[in-house]
């Protein structure tokens, strides 16, 4: 074993950015999305400059996407042909670097693509190892919401006023009506300002509706409380990804209200990959392509299905992790 050194730094300050570069062995771009957003434009000049350095890359856990505009998809291409290494968080991801690729009639010549799962899933591995017994505390129902994002569909706002968003009150609405004996608990996966704070869009449900069995989780969770809290319920709904990948992996009584992009989202990648059987077909709706929640996907009869986890598919394909990396230093 080796110390690893780590230091936090300001990437947006290209002198601190070049020196940290300088001095690494490896450069890693971890988890989240390579989408339309501003920063991409940092991973690609990191990439390119460590490359000129001689030093190592990688992507390691990404997504990609949601890319619409061109002048991302090629700086996608470019973070791609300076990477050493990448291991893509799903299988679908996989298929739209190729998509992209050919939409500039290029051939992505990068052998070293491979597909493992969002390394979020070795968290709830290792989690589930410290805490193999599930608590009876199970008379509440776990639910996460977030604020539906305008950059996946605009034409669903009229101003302040949200199609969706007004959808989701009443879903709270209907399943707090009918589950009266449980409490149902908001739970946020994003505390900060930037991005949305879940909390405001939760507590704005929890006094217009002036239900008492809804309860809204203001004290910041951390990590270990937040998978505890779903791995207890009752059942859970999720509609951020990783509320999903954790009620999913913890629990497996979840339900899926994906907001991201229909059969191309990550969402969507995620249980593409892991549900071989069709576990979620009915207890997974795309809120772009509705027009009302049919909230009878939930159901008395239901709840208690549980999803069962292959470990064996889990356990090889997050392996590929620890071997790529292995042969990548």
């Amino acid at each position: 074993k080796k110390d690893i050194k780590v230091d936090l730094f300001d990437s947006k300050n290209s002198k601190k950015l070049d020196s940290n570069i300088k001095n690494s062995d490896i450069i890693v771009m971890g988890g989240g999305p390579l989408m339309d957003i501003e920063p991409m434009y940092m991973v690609e000049y990191g990439f390119k400059k460590a490359k000129k350095l001689n030093k190592k890359t990688a992507l390691l856990g990404c997504g990609i996407g949601p890319l619409f505009n061109k002048k991302y998809e090629k700086c996608l291409i470019n973070i791609i042909n300076n990477a050493d290494l990448i291991i893509l968080r799903d299988s679908i991801s996989r298929k739209k670097v190729e998509d992209i690729y050919n939409r500039f009639n290029k051939k992505c010549e990068n052998g070293n693509i491979f597909v493992s799962f969002d390394p979020s899933i070795q968290c709830c591995k290792d989690y589930i190892i410290l805490n193999n017994k599930r608590e009876d505390l199970t008379n509440y129902i776990a639910v996460n919401l977030r604020k539906y994002p305008k950059e996946y569909d605009i034409s669903t706002y009229k101003g302040d006023s949200c199609k969706i968003n007004n959808l989701l009150k009443k879903f709270i609405e209907n399943v707090a009506t009918k589950f009266d004996k449980a409490k149902i608990k908001l739970i946020p996966m994003h505390y900060f300002h930037a991005g949305n704070d879940d909390r405001e869009f939760l507590n704005n449900i929890k006094l217009d509706l002036n239900l008492s069995n809804i309860n809204v989780q203001n004290k910041n969770l951390n990590l270990y409380e937040t998978m505890q809290i779903y791995q207890n319920a009752k059942f859970n709904i999720g509609m951020r990804y990783h509320s999903v990948i954790f009620q999913t992996m913890l629990n497996g009584r979840n339900f899926i209200l994906d907001y991201t992009e229909p059969k191309q989202g990550k969402i969507f990648g995620f249980i593409n990959d892991i549900d071989k059987y069709g576990f979620y077909k009915k207890r997974h709706i795309y809120l772009q392509k509705i027009n009302k929640i049919n909230f009878n996907f939930i159901n008395v009869e239901n709840v208690n299905d549980k999803f069962e986890i292959d470990n064996n598919v889990i356990n090889r394909k997050m392996n590929i992790y620890i071997k790529k990396i292995k042969e990548l230093i």
